[in-house]
C-alpha cells in the first residue's frame, strides 16, 4: 500500500512538473549550436530538446517536419538557442529564448567547472535550463493582427469575381465583394499552401501556376477542384 501511494505521489509531481503554463507550445531547437563543430555535438541539442519537453513544451528541432498545428499558431512558438560565454576559468553558457517576432523574452546562465567539455555543457545547460523562467504569453499575435489591420488599410474596389484575402494572426479570411467571409485560411510551411475550413468543408487552397486550386472531400467522399481568382 505505501508503494502504491509513493508511485501515486511520484507520479503527480512528475505530471505536474512537466505542465507548461505559459501559452506558448512549440520550442525550435537548432541542430547545431554556433559555438560547436557538429551538428549536435556532445549531444547538447538532443539534451536541450529532452529537457523543454520535460518542462511541457513540444520540442522540435529547425530540421524537423512541423505538426498542422506548429504552422497554425506561428506566435504559439519560441526560439531556442545556446550560446558559449567567454571566461577563462570555467565553462559558461547562455540561454536565449525569442518570440514570434525576434523578440528575446527569456535568458538565463549556467556555469561548470568541469574540465572535459562533453560534461562541462551538459552541467552548465541544464543549470541555464533550472533557473530559466520564461513570461506568460502576452497574447502577440493580437498585437499583430491589429498591427497588420492598421498597415493595410487601402480602400479597394471589389467585384464579384474575385476573393479578397484579409490577413489574420493564423492566415487569412477570404471575403466576396460584399465583404461576406468565404473561407478561412490557416498558414502551412509553404506559402502557397493553405488548410481551408469552413462550417460546411475542409480542404487545401494551392497554387498551380498562376491558378489558386480548392480541394476538399464531399460528405460521399468525392473530391472536388475549384479555380478561385483571389486577391491577397
Amino acid at each position: 500500500m505505501k508503494k502504491l501511494v509513493l508511485f501515486v505521489a511520484l507520479f503527480v509531481a512528475t505530471v505536474v512538473m512537466a505542465q507548461n503554463h505559459t501559452g506558448y507550445t512549440f520550442m525550435l531547437v537548432p541542430d547545431k549550436f554556433d559555438f560547436l563543430d557538429e551538428k549536435d555535438e556532445y549531444q547538447l541539442n538532443s539534451l536541450a530538446k529532452y529537457l523543454l519537453e520535460k518542462r511541457g513544451f513540444k520540442a522540435l528541432f529547425e530540421s524537423d517536419d512541423k505538426p498542422i498545428e506548429y504552422s497554425l499558431d506561428e506566435c504559439g512558438v519560441l526560439k531556442f538557442n545556446l550560446t558559449k560565454e567567454k571566461t577563462f576559468i570555467h565553462t559558461k553558457v547562455k540561454i536565449t529564448v525569442k518570440d514570434c517576432t525576434g523578440k528575446v523574452i527569456a535568458e538565463s546562465y549556467g556555469s561548470s567547472k568541469e574540465k572535459k567539455y562533453d560534461r562541462a555543457y551538459n552541467m552548465a545547460l541544464r543549470e541555464a535550463l533550472d533557473v530559466l523562467y520564461i513570461p506568460e504569453r502576452d497574447n502577440v499575435a493580437k498585437k499583430l493582427l491589429t498591427s497588420d489591420s492598421q498597415n493595410t488599410k487601402t480602400v479597394v474596389e471589389k467585384t464579384p469575381e474575385f476573393l479578397y484575402a484579409q490577413p489574420t494572426a493564423q492566415g487569412f479570411k477570404l471575403l466576396d465583394y460584399q465583404d461576406n467571409e468565404v473561407y478561412t485560411l490557416f498558414k502551412t510551411s509553404k506559402p502557397d499552401q493553405f488548410i481551408v475550413s469552413t462550417k460546411d468543408i475542409n480542404g487545401a487552397l494551392y497554387k498551380s501556376g498562376d491558378v489558386w486550386v480548392l480541394e476538399y472531400l464531399t460528405s460521399d467522399n468525392k473530391v472536388v477542384k475549384e479555380s478561385l481568382k483571389i486577391k491577397f
